[in-house]
């Protein structure tokens, strides 16, 4: 055991009574701190077994667990569950509770004051994104499946955990909002570092999110156990390469971030001013579209001259809608923004949803490029992002600005 290392697995193994095999047998594993760890593999194959001992929701049958130095059967079994946070798929919050009660509910188990408890369920849910003062006093079913996972997170953040584990978190919302809350949880981990077990049966997922992805076989048996770069460059054997699948290509777009490539700047005009005023800042830009944004700076549309008819008094609901993606997006989910767009450009929003720059189909074949030049400089298909994969820090984005 070293000083960086968090949570590690020796021989671990997992036997139900009344099977002849056992459901996970002899895992080894050793997790960093401020690394996000994917376990990945087909249903049954034990992944979630896996996760569940190192918390002690599912009792190990032999082996060792060490959770940051700590043998986890020497450590009294509700205590050791408070000490990691557990987010799972069906977010799991109490109906008849509000989401600030069940936020703060772990601090309070923790026997943390009332003023304490409350300013940190604020802090929580400013954190993911929702405003203490709109969300606080909800129940559960007033919120959609987004904003549940969202105060799902928040709760296991609640007492500050060093660890996470997290059971196919985003598996049950819709693709849009899956990308999302991904990228929203992503920023999170920039600023919070914290050690995550995450497990996952979609590979595409394990790529985006994984610092380093452990590909499971049956009985939780390591397969490969590496960056995404190196298993999507080197599969150890045909039942990774099989469970990668095809069009690996693209899935590389999944290693490289909006936070590093650079942004251009769109001129930009206010949805309350007049048409008037965006035909002009169309003319002092040279540009072909002006990008209207509301009062606090959210992106709404694309408007062209096409747009602008005689007669018109308002921007309000001219032009067509502006795709957004998150500094944390993959250049995947920016391609696919800028192809549902009709202007062939996406725009990058900070956390708030606000504008922050755009990235056209020339940047980003730009950057696909500077990818493949990394390529034949370094001898394998992608040169590891050492900001992306690192537990040092967060990626400073580089953005160019047209003057």
């Amino acid at each position: 055991m070293t000083e960086n290392v968090m949570i590690d697995l020796q021989q671990v193994s997992k036997f139900y009574r009344g099977q002849k095999a056992p459901a996970v047998e002899n895992v080894s594993m050793t997790i960093r701190r401020g690394e996000i760890v994917v376990l990945v593999g087909p249903s049954g194959c034990g992944k979630t077994t896996t996760m569940k001992m190192i918390n002690r929701l599912i009792e190990p049958s032999s082996g060792l667990i060490r959770l940051d130095g700590s043998d986890v059967t020497s450590l009294d079994g509700n205590e050791l569950r408070r000490r990691v946070g557990y987010v799972i798929q069906q977010v799991g919050l109490f109906p008849h509770m509000t989401v600030a009660t069940n936020v703060g509910l772990v601090p309070r188990m923790l026997g943390w004051d009332r003023r304490r408890t409350e300013a940190r369920v604020d802090e929580l849910l400013d954190l993911v994104g929702l405003d203490p003062a709109q969300y606080r006093n909800r129940l559960p079913r007033q919120l959609s499946g987004g904003q549940q996972q969202r105060v799902g997170v928040a709760r296991a953040l609640a007492a500050d955990p060093p660890v996470m584990l997290m059971d196919e978190p985003f598996g049950a919302t819709d693709p849009l909002t899956r990308d999302r809350l991904q990228n929203e949880f992503l920023r999170l981990q920039e600023k919070l570092r914290k050690t995550i077990v995450f497990v996952t049966h979609d590979f595409d997922e394990a790529i985006k999110m994984g610092t380093r992805i452990a590909v499971l076989g049956e009985r939780s048996k390591i397969r490969q156990f590496d960056t995404p770069e190196r298993l999507l460059a080197n599969p150890a054997d045909s039942t990774v390469a099989q469970f990668i699948g095809a069009g690996a290509s693209l899935k590389r777009l999944n290693l490289r971030r909006m936070n590093e490539i650079p942004w251009e700047d769109a001129a930009t005009v206010q949805v309350g001013h007049s048409p008037a005023s965006a035909l002009r800042r169309l003319d002092e830009t040279g540009e072909s579209a002006v990008l209207t944004v509301d009062p606090d700076g959210r992106p709404l549309r694309w408007v062209t001259p096409r747009d602008l008819e005689p007669g018109q008094d308002s921007l309000d609901g001219v032009g067509t809608t502006a795709t957004v993606v998150e500094p944390q997006a993959t250049l995947h989910d920016a391609l696919d923004a800028i192809l549902a767009s009709s202007c062939g450009a996406t725009v990058v929003v900070d956390e708030r949803g606000r504008y922050q720059g755009v990235v056209t189909i020339d940047d980003l074949m730009r950057a696909i490029s500077e990818m493949r030049a990394s390529e034949r400089a370094n001898d394998q298909p992608l040169a590891e992002t050492p900001a992306r994969r690192s537990a040092a820090g967060p990626t400073v984005a580089r953005q160019a600005r047209r003057s």
